[in-house]
């Protein structure tokens, strides 16, 4: 079987669907699969050796020039622009990537029809990225595509964001949309990288595989010293948070590591920043892990069984599945004006007395690892493929 994978992209930084198509990527050769790849090389982008990338190209902000669209990104980042923004559907999170903008759109869709013709794959896996699943119908290919519950056009939308795909749409005669996230139902199948519990979504087309990513996990006696931070993007300035924690942990038997592009790494006492960790190897000594909500965030938490204090800002998505977590009696959600000393201390301190956290966690950890990730997900690929051939 020959896969061709296409991840969404963007200017800013947003690891989880790339780090969950890599993740994918070996499984498929370890099943003696063929991979390639049509993906921007974007900050998120990581090179795979002997594998094939095709030539795609990156969204800029909201459609502006690069240039201009980076400065304006940087803008926001310094005045906290960012933070205050209310992010209210994916529609639109990906009008402000760009991704939707039709200049863009047209093109997207173009580079990656190319990569499918020279390619020829049997089926293309789109994480979350609407123009593949566009191209792979024009090509008449098997398409599959990463999906959430947030992400369905009933939990919410802004159809006058899709102007541009509309006319795209018109252009090539293909069913008519209201709005983009509408394309997501022409797949062949949704992969939902969760279980049921966490996002109830009812159709028959859906194969819930838990995360892509699952570790090798020892149970181990270490004491739980660590809390490990990662907030993403538009939730708390990464000044704040190294801030509030050198207040609350310098000093302590707690070692704080902290993830995060937007401040130069360095090490200071039992406090460490550093762009990314090996979240493998500090998770089964953690005792807290603080997010932004985000997707691969709350996986990882939960993969782990590490109770998780979530920040998620104004941004849909992550209020979902902040609010996911605060139901299954593994974390706490605050609103991002609660990230102060006291606050903190006295979640963690609570983490560390009561252990119905960490037992949640632990109850969650097992039922998504039970799914059979990206195990799962190849499986599923050859079995339409095997429907094709039939």
């Amino acid at each position: 079987m020959k896969v061709l994978i296409a991840p969404m992209a963007a200017m800013v930084e947003t690891s989880g669907p790339f780090s969950r198509v890599v993740a994918l990527c070996y499984e498929l050769i370890e099943r003696q699969h063929e991979v390639a790849f049509c993906a921007a090389e974007d900050i998120n982008y990581r090179k795979i050796e002997n594998i094939k990338n095709y030539y795609s190209p990156i969204p800029s902000i909201l459609g502006m020039p690069m240039v201009i669209g980076k400065t304006m990104f940087k803008i926001g980042q310094l005045s906290g622009i960012q933070h205050k923004k209310t992010v209210n559907s994916f529609e639109e999170v990906l009008h402000f990537l760009g991704a939707i903008n039709e200049k863009h759109f047209y093109k997207d869709v173009s580079y990656i029809r190319k990569a499918i013709q020279d390619f020829k794959p049997d089926v293309v896996y789109s994480e979350f990225r609407i123009a593949a699943i566009v191209a792979a119908k024009l090509e008449n290919i098997k398409v599959i595509t990463g999906f959430s519950y947030p992400a369905q056009k009933s939990f919410a939308s802004n159809p006058e964001y899709s102007k541009g795909v509309k006319n795209f749409i018109r252009e090539n005669k293909l069913p008519e949309i209201e709005s983009v996230l509408d394309i997501f139902n022409w797949a062949d199948l949704k992969i939902v990288a969760s279980s049921y519990e966490l996002e109830p979504i009812n159709d028959k087309n859906i194969v819930f595989t838990g995360p892509f990513s699952i570790p090798n996990i020892k149970k181990t006696n270490f004491q739980r010293n660590k809390i490990i931070v990662y907030m993403g993007n538009g939730t708390i300035n990464p000044k704040i948070v190294i801030d509030n924690l050198i207040k609350s942990f310098e000093k302590t038997d707690y070692q704080i590591y902290i993830a995060t592009y937007q401040v130069k790494p360095y090490k200071k006492n039992n406090i460490t920043v550093d762009k990314r960790f090996d979240f493998s190897k500090l998770m089964p000594e953690a005792i807290a892990y603080i997010n932004h909500g985000g997707q691969n965030s709350i996986m990882t938490g939960l993969v782990y069984g590490v109770p998780q204090i979530i920040y998620p800002g104004n941004v849909f998505e992550r209020k979902y599945n902040a609010a996911s977590i605060v139901n299954l009696g593994a974390g706490i959600l605050l609103e991002t004006n609660d990230f102060n000393t006291e606050t903190i201390m006295e979640i963690i301190k609570e983490f560390k007395e009561n252990h119905i956290y960490i037992n949640n966690a632990k109850k969650a950890s097992d039922q998504l690892l039970s799914l059979g990730g990206t195990k799962k997900v190849v499986q599923a690929m050859e079995y339409i493929i095997q429907l094709k051939k039939n």
